[in-house]
């Protein structure tokens, strides 16, 4: 039963490079792009005392919208996002808007004036649904590579 042995490897393998390998390659992948969206629009302002900025966006079912700053004094009022979209960093305040349209607010709701630096960027995920497919496949390949390799093991040893 050497053939059940390798077909159970080769599975396992399969789904090993699927969930193990795909993932954190697509996982960087977005990151870097990300991180070159924002910072090829970093910009730096000095906001003053109930001053705001305005930032339109849109992200309709076609891309996320990142959008990012760091200020001194810090966090600012941030208006017109959804509830739970943001991440604190010790770099900075992300917020991720995976869908809608409208205008993001910042407010300077401090007494003095507020040294900032923000930027903005739509992340556009391709071939999101296949690749979401492939990574899930890679579960249950993995399951059944290991099961298939056991058996394939006792079955060798008798």
């Amino acid at each position: 039963m050497q053939i059940l042995l390798v077909v159970g490897v080769v599975i396992l393998v399969l789904g090993a490079v699927l969930v193990f390998g795909l993932y954190p390659y697509l996982d960087s992948q977005a990151s870097q792009q990300i991180l070159n969206g924002l910072n090829s629009n970093m910009t730096s302002k000095t906001l003053a005392p109930n001053g705001s900025i305005s930032f339109p966006f849109n992200a309709n079912g076609k891309a996320i919208f990142i959008f990012y700053y760091n200020s001194t004094p810090s966090p600012l009022e941030v208006e017109g996002v959804p509830q739970n979209d943001s991440s604190v960093t010790s770099s900075g305040i992300y917020y991720v808007i995976p869908n809608g349209s409208g205008n993001l607010l910042l407010v300077n709701n401090w007494s003095q004036p507020a040294s900032l630096k923000y930027s903005s960027t739509y992340y556009y995920v391709k071939g999101g649904a296949l690749l979401g497919i492939f990574i899930l496949a890679g579960i249950p390949m993995l399951i059944i590579g290991a099961f298939i390799t056991i058996f394939g093991l006792i079955r060798r040893k008798r």
